[in-house]
């Protein structure tokens, strides 16, 4: 009888377990999208037909807070996504070719037919400005008239600074890279174990920004695998950072403190602070997330959730033209100006987003499913 419920009492437990996981992932889909926003948003080095309007170089505590926000603090976004891809990719099914060979046939359904959609969007925008709006372009980019073909396939992969016209989505782009791996990484866990993390986390930290081909980067299959092996371990891994929220804050923000003071006192040569940063913040993030979910203090919602890839495939675009329609309005604009507009207008663009996904999955449900890989 006392087995009967020790037992019981166990598989709630690991239920329990199982639904924190699941509301975890969920519940960080949109803020960190909100991150990638912060990431991309920049309101110095703004360039309008051919003239830099503002360089924001005489902005010394925006220039501070935009270091902290874009180069510590949201840095952990993206790898968090590749870890959450590479724990989904593998959860709860036994890995085999037949279904690898499902797997990739879903994801051209959730990966590749958004990817060519929003890169297709974002030339025709593009194309537009050019036509119509060229006063507010930069002047520095050469007409999508001019192209040559190497220039049009260039547009979905490495259009500029290694980077599809769609600027965001090289995650898409890298993420399925690695997706095509999967039966290496698979067998890589399997028999190489925690080396086969230490291998490619020791790359990582190494070589990230010097050993990367479009589409290949080290992150993506550091992040990815990283995910990946606590699923095929059979491991929940918001248990497994549980005890690390109080130790994972207290290192995280002392390397954000040591990477901003470094960075404020010119001194480089020293990417590992940074990237050592990142790693310490997945498990802080996770683990406090984790912890507010299971303490009932952190609710998931299912509008934000569901429409985090459209306001992350959406944002490249209007959030250009807003901050340069934003500058040119207050220009010249002041430091107070700078520091309010940098940390506002990344939530303006994602609450736009919101909406425009909240309308578009009512009337046209379809096309937003199709569009937007399924995730509804």
């Amino acid at each position: 009888m006392s087995y009967c419920l020790h037992n019981g009492l166990r598989i709630q437990m690991v239920l329990n377990d199982d639904v924190t996981l699941s509301k975890t992932i969920t519940f960080l889909r949109f803020p960190l999208i909100v991150a990638v926003i912060f990431i991309h948003t920049n309101l110095s080095g703004v360039v309008i037909n051919g003239a830099l309007l503002e360089d924001g170089a005489q902005f010394h505590i925006y220039r501070l807070v935009h270091y902290i926000i874009k180069e510590d603090l949201s840095r952990t976004a993206v790898p968090l996504f590749f870890f959450f891809s590479g724990f989904l990719f593998f959860y709860h099914s036994d890995f085999s070719f037949r279904v690898y060979g499902q797997k990739l046939k879903k994801r051209v359904r959730t990966l590749l037919i958004p990817y060519i959609f929003w890169n297709i969007v974002v030339l025709l925008f593009t194309l537009l400005s050019q036509l119509f709006l060229s006063s507010m372009t930069s002047g520095r980019s050469r007409l999508i008239a001019d192209y040559t073909w190497l220039d049009w396939l260039n547009l979905f992969w490495s259009h500029w600074d290694e980077m599809p016209i769609c600027y965001q989505l090289w995650f898409i782009r890298d993420l399925m890279i690695v997706i095509i791996f999967t039966p290496i990484l698979y067998y890589a866990i399997k028999y190489g174990k925690i080396v086969t993390l230490l291998i490619l986390g020791g790359l990582w930290l190494a070589f990230d920004t010097s050993a990367k081909a479009p589409g290949f980067s080290l992150a993506a299959f550091f992040f990815f695998t990283f995910g990946a092996w606590y699923s095929i371990n059979k491991q929940n891994f918001t248990v497994s950072f549980r005890f690390m929220r109080w130790p994972a804050t207290f290192v995280y923000l002392s390397l954000v403190a040591l990477d901003t003071w470094l960075w404020y006192r010119g001194v480089t040569g020293f990417p590992y602070i940074n990237r050592l940063g990142i790693v310490v913040g997945l498990f802080a993030v996770i683990s406090w997330t984790a912890y507010g979910i299971k303490k009932e203090d952190l609710h998931t919602s299912a509008l934000l959730a569901g429409s985090s890839f459209f306001v992350y495939a959406y944002h490249g675009v209007p959030l250009a033209f807003v901050v340069k329609y934003w500058v040119k309005l207050l220009y010249p604009i002041s430091e107070s100006m700078m520091l309010l507009s940098y940390l506002l207008i990344p939530f303006f663009i994602a609450g736009i987003g919101v909406c425009i996904y909240a309308l578009l999955r009512k009337y046209l449900p379809a096309t937003t499913a199709l569009i937007t890989g399924g995730r509804l």
